[in-house]
């Protein structure tokens, strides 16, 4: 599961959980895709986040989240470390900014802490 900000949402992708509005009416259940509809829909109720499926694709066929930054063996060890808090949106944009960050170092090299 990625959550993900509303505008970072495609046409096509999944939903990891049913979207509630404030008053916890079900806008759309969990497993139906996003359209473009439901999307104004969900901008429209002031949803900022979702959840997808990890792995979920759009209309043009590009990955979402994390994995598409993150090759799946860094994906699963972010995971890993993450499981305890990945209930927390916050958390979780946390996780998708550090793929994205060790996803684009240099194979092998380990990060520095400014030192020598």
């Amino acid at each position: 599961m990625t959550v993900l900000a509303i505008d970072e949402v495609k046409p096509g992708m999944v939903l990891a959980e049913a979207v509630r509005n404030h008053q916890d009416q079900v806008l759309l259940e969990a497993g139906r895709k996003v359209t473009a509809k439901t999307l104004r829909v969900f901008k429209s109720w002031g949803m900022r986040r979702v959840a997808v499926r990890s792995g979920a694709t759009g209309e043009d066929g590009a990955r979402g989240g994390a994995a598409a930054a993150a090759p799946a063996a860094l994906d699963e060890s972010l995971k890993e470390r993450f499981a305890g808090v990945l209930h927390d949106p916050l958390m979780v944009d946390i996780m998708q900014a550090a793929g994205r960050q060790l996803a684009g170092r240099p194979r092998g090299k380990k990060a520095g802490n400014g030192r020598r």
